[in-house]
């Protein structure tokens, strides 16, 4: 995911910028979803942006919300990020992020304190939702239609080979921050400082790439060009060196040009076909059709910079991500840290559409997802993952927890 430069400010310098880029980028049209399945998608504006003043959040009766069944290892997890939300809200400057959507940073410190506190003494599902609907308030996003509905995709943290040395086999870098890269505020592009001390708007990919100026920075190489995009669009990854051991890199600056979706031009030229669209489809193509990469990838102008990370993936908050309970939403219309209730489907072990309702923490970001319409899931690590991510694609709602 992209971290915001005002939450980059807040992290220790050992793990500065490093999470997953969920966020920030997606190889699919829609404007973010991650390898999300397109069949027969309604014609909605999913990224439809908010009419100025407006609010993402409208606050609902607590008797709508659904009812969630939890497991042990489900109350472990949810626990676990919710006392990384808490970490988050503990820092001094976390506190300038706030209100948003009318929330305030206590509200939603003693959300995540409250919720904590009844996931650890209510061990009875039903008990546990009674408390909640009685202790607080619920906000439900407005969504792309002002009527809450909301699109759900998926994101994971790939797991590739690669090498810290280049051979004939691994000759894709990834590559360092350069030190002349300046980050902007907000969607601003970031800008590169000259020698002489004036600046210009940073390179595009397509003039990074072809120019060389990264030689130098290179930080892993990857055998396969496409997985280092992958890995672009993910934000962070795990790479499996040659002797077997496995590193971590996470996101660590960009150049901050607008996101263009590949997919959606490969659909367009005919390419693959919409509605066979997925990560799987993808892959195939370019493995049959190696030439094509650099040409599609160039279209995109939005560039990543990674650097060598422990301890994560981490999300925007500079905290870990948490599988099936961190989301990414547009973070400048949501409370960070906040906790919810996410309605909507998941596929079954066979890519089948189940209903899914699940108690979910807001710790995620993304340069794709900018709106009151979308929200990804993090599914985890590894294949396992990325198969999951790429059958996630349903409409839903989802419904900020506060405390009364």
């Amino acid at each position: 995911m992209d971290i915001p430069p005002f939450i980059r400010k807040l992290l220790p310098m050992s793990w500065s910028r490093l999470l997953v880029f969920v966020i920030a980028v997606s190889l699919l049209a829609l404007g973010g979803c991650r390898w999300g399945r397109n069949k027969a998608a309604p014609a909605k504006d999913y990224n439809r942006q908010l009419n100025p003043g407006a609010l993402a959040l409208r606050e609902i009766s607590s008797d709508r919300l659904p009812q969630v069944t939890l497991t042990t290892a489900d109350r472990a997890s949810i626990a676990a990020a919710l006392e990384n939300s808490l970490r988050f809200m503990g820092r001094p400057g976390s506190q300038r992020f706030y209100p948003i959507a009318g929330i305030s940073h206590d509200e939603v410190r003693r959300s995540c304190d409250k919720l904590l506190q009844l996931l650890r003494t209510t061990p009875d599902d039903a008990a546990l939702f009674a408390a909640i609907r009685r202790d607080f308030r619920v906000f439900m996003s407005v969504g792309c239609d002002d009527e809450g509905t909301v699109l759900f995709t998926g994101y994971y943290t790939p797991i590739f080979d690669g090498s810290l040395t280049p051979d004939a086999r691994f000759r894709y870098p990834l590559y360092k921050r350069p030190a002349d890269l300046v980050t902007a505020p907000g969607d601003q592009i970031a800008t590169q400082r000259l020698p002489d001390g004036s600046s210009q708007p940073y390179p595009t990919r397509a003039v990074l790439e072809a120019s060389g100026a990264l030689n130098g920075l290179e930080l892993v190489y990857l055998a396969d060009p496409f997985e280092t995009y992958i890995i672009q669009v993910q934000g962070s990854g795990k790479i499996r060196l040659p002797g077997g051991n496995i590193i971590d890199v996470g996101y660590d600056g960009t150049n901050n040009h607008r996101y263009h979706p590949i997919a959606e031009d490969m659909i367009k030229e005919g390419r693959i076909r919409r509605e066979d669209l997925s990560l799987a489809t993808l892959r195939a193509y370019f493995r049959a059709n190696p030439q094509d990469v650099a040409v599609y990838v160039a279209r995109n102008p939005r560039y990543i910079f990674f650097a060598r990370t422990q301890g994560g993936p981490f999300g925007s908050l500079g905290q870990p991500v948490t599988k099936d309970v961190t989301v990414a939403t547009d973070k400048s219309i949501f409370p960070p840290g906040g906790p919810m209730i996410v309605a909507t489907q998941s596929a079954d072990a066979n890519g089948r559409p189940v209903p899914y309702a699940g108690i979910r923490v807001d710790q995620d970001t993304g340069g794709a997802i900018r709106a009151p319409g979308r929200c990804d899931l993090y599914m985890g690590e590894g294949l396992a993952a990325e198969n999951r991510a790429g059958f996630q694609f349903a409409e839903g709602q989802m419904y900020y927890l506060i405390a009364r």
